[in-house]
């Protein structure tokens, strides 16, 4: 039987704190390289 401390993913706090903190590092990447695109494009071609 599961124990009961576990949340519906079957993480511990522990476990699902280190999951978050990989998952936001994730973000702040994708999101500094998407607007680095974004000013190159513009700077490139302006859309304004």
């Amino acid at each position: 039987m599961a124990e009961s401390d576990l949340s519906f993913s079957g993480l511990n706090d522990e476990q699902a704190q280190e999951v978050h903190a990989v998952y936001m590092s994730g973000l702040w990447l994708f999101s500094a390289v998407a607007v680095f695109a974004h000013l190159a494009v513009y700077i490139w071609r302006p859309w304004l």
